[in-house]
């Protein structure tokens, strides 16, 4: 039975799906309006010549805010998705021809290391696994997990405490330098901040759970690719009576009114913008820019390859790193150049769900990190890229430019344009420090509308945004605009 009130979510991605089901679920009316003719955001369902693709993440972590999400509606996720752990992770690939798989499973993980000769490295390994997850059930309950309304709400003294105790603010890289002393398992235990768009030189110790999330707890694949997951929260979000409406572009909002670009206006109660949040501010509710410039993550150039053959050194997920990791990050973040040795990512997800691709075929993903917007791009550069990529991709894997079917590239002028990503910035608002907990946007507007998804809190990331649906019920809640 409709509680009486409408909202109206502005933006079919995973944190507006996810905020109309729950919405839905405790009878309020909803309407979701989105730009595209798919739901998911940057978790879109791709389909490039005779091959099925996740446009963006292709890989789940941290299960329980999906099992979360899915028990506060009265559902089960293993009855509508059906997930699959990856094992290995993934194969790391170093510049002198070595090849580690990273795993969940420790013995293999240490028999790994004691092959390399690294004994001193496997000795410490479960130091640092019982380090990480103790700063997983630290950090994410009683800082991720939570409103801010101010700064004040990170001084208590039991907060500063952990802060202290866990050595959270300290430099990630030089963290994991600690731990480990061969440059290639440096490199296999920090890059994971590149998930956030952050570099790990730049990022602080707190964001090593992500290291934790993979090798404590692993990675999953749900079959039909991690799209799929909109998909199945839109579809339990029209069962509950919600209207989304795709190919609708905003042209204007505010707390109570909803104007779409062909002139029609949609009235609420409440107004909900999953669109990125600097672009939602900027153009969507006409809001001057905020005095202090905000600092933007990098960005991606894809590439999406319908492949007729197999890569059989390949994995479902692969790692790809240059000979200077350093260089290479500098490059993106500071000197903003092409990286001319790039490190890079390779999904193949046929390699799981054959299904995905024709017969014989393989789905070739490749994301190449790069610079953001700040720096002009070129359609060159995106050639360059994929070059070296593919050059890379023949030395390792074999891989033969003639056996390409089809291709689709996605470059940082693409996030801009197609998904209203400041800067082209493929992750949003960066996650350092002063972007982090309390000093990110709040979900709560100025001006009576609220904010969901990658660039409010707590952040980027498929469980960041499950959870930032989570923290605005809570907000929505506390300032009396829906009830228990």
């Amino acid at each position: 039975m409709s509680k009486g009130k409408h909202f109206v979510v502005v933006g079919a991605g995973m944190g507006g799906l996810a905020t109309a089901l729950r919405l839905a679920h405790r009878g309020y009316q909803v309407t979701v309006v989105e730009k595209n003719h798919e739901v998911g955001g940057r978790n879109r369902a791709l389909k490039v010549g005779q091959s099925e693709f996740d446009s963006g993440p292709t890989l789940v972590m941290m299960l329980d805010p999906f099992r979360k999400l899915f028990a506060d509606v009265g559902e089960r996720l293993e009855d509508h998705l059906e997930l699959s752990l990856c094992d290995p992770s993934y194969r790391a690939f170093f510049r002198d021809g070595t090849r580690i798989d990273g795993t969940p499973n420790i013995a293999k993980m240490l028999k790994q290391m004691n092959d390399l000769g690294l004994e001193n490295d496997a000795a410490q390994y479960s130091r640092l696994i019982g380090d990480l997850g103790q700063l997983y059930h630290a950090s994410v309950p009683n800082f991720v997990r939570r409103n801010y309304n101010s700064a004040v709400d990170l001084a208590s003294p039991r907060a500063l405490k952990l802060v202290t105790q866990h050595q959270m603010l300290a430099n990630l890289k030089k963290k994991v330098d600690r731990y480990v002393r061969d440059e290639r398992l440096r490199m296999l235990f920090s890059f994971q901040t590149m998930y956030l768009g952050l570099s790990p030189y730049d990022a602080p110790w707190v964001y090593g759970v992500l290291t934790y999330m993979e090798y404590g707890e692993g990675i999953w694949y749900p079959k039909g690719g991690v799209a799929k997951i909109a998909e199945k929260i839109a579809d339990l979000a029209t069962a509950r009576g919600t209207k989304i409406r795709q190919g609708e572009p905003v042209c204007r909002a505010d707390r109570n009114l909803v104007l779409l670009e062909s002139g029609e206006q949609i009235h609420a109660d409440g107004v909900i913008l999953n669109a990125d949040l600097p672009y939602a501010e900027r153009a969507i509710l006409r809001q001057p820019e905020p005095k202090k410039a905000r600092r933007f993550s990098c960005s991606a150039f894809m590439a999406y390859i319908d492949y007729a053959g197999d890569l059989p050194t390949i994995l479902h997920h692969n790692v790809f790193f240059g000979s200077d990791f350093k260089r290479n990050l500098d490059q993106i973040f500071h000197q903003r150049q092409l990286p001319d040795d790039p490190a890079f990512y390779v999904c193949v997800s046929s390699k799981t769900d054959p299904g995905r691709t024709a017969p014989g075929h393989s789905n070739v993903m490749i994301l190449v990190p790069c610079a953001n917007l700040g720096r002009p791009w070129t359609t060159a550069d995106g050639e360059a890229l994929l070059h070296r990529a593919l050059d890379r991709l023949r030395e390792e894997a074999g891989f033969d430019p003639d056996r390409i079917r089809a291709i689709k590239t996605y470059s940082p002028q693409d996030w801009n344009t197609d998904l209203n990503l400041d800067k082209g910035a493929a992750f949003g608002l960066s996650h350092d420090f002063w972007q982090s907990v309390c000093f990110r946007p709040s979900n709560k507007g100025k001006d009576g509308t609220y904010f969901v998804g990658a660039s409010t809190a707590p952040g980027n990331g498929l469980p960041m945004v499950l959870i930032s649906a989570e923290l605005l019920e809570r907000r929505l809640i506390d300032d009396g605009v829906i009830s228990l």
